[in-house]
């Protein structure tokens, strides 16, 4: 019986894991959105209309590619080489200001590849 439960949670792992081309779907922070090491979110505002959230990126840290349920404006505070994807458009070195916009249910992500740290603000229109 115990070979049974270890093939079938092998399996199911297998299974949720096993799916490298889908999105991770955005979920705020405390409600099963995981943490990622080196990455700090601050929530700045949030209410009914819109999220505002500081993002700030250790050197080398990497966000996974997700979507959000909200079109979201992202806004580098500082200039840097990071590599932002955006579906199908990729940056490899922003400039503090530069206004980025990602449409909701579009996979996206940030790399900080520089030596430095990064900071981002990113806005949810709800």
């Amino acid at each position: 019986m115990r070979k049974i439960a270890w093939a079938f949670a092998l399996v199911l792992v297998t299974q949720v894991t096993g799916s490298s081309q889908a999105p991770v779907p955005s979920l705020p922070l405390g409600q099963g959105r995981p943490e990622t090491p080196g990455i700090t979110r601050t929530t700045l505002k949030d209410d009914a209309k819109s999220t505002t959230i500081r993002v700030h990126f250790k050197a080398g840290a990497v966000e996974p590619p997700h979507t959000h349920p909200y079109d979201i404006i992202i806004v580098p505070v500082v200039a840097g080489n990071v590599t932002i994807t955006n579906g199908s458009q990729k940056l490899t070195s922003v400039k503090a200001g530069e206004v980025q916009f990602v449409a909701s249910g579009v996979v996206h992500g940030v790399a900080n590849t520089s030596g430095q740290e990064f900071e981002l603000i990113s806005v949810a229109i709800k």
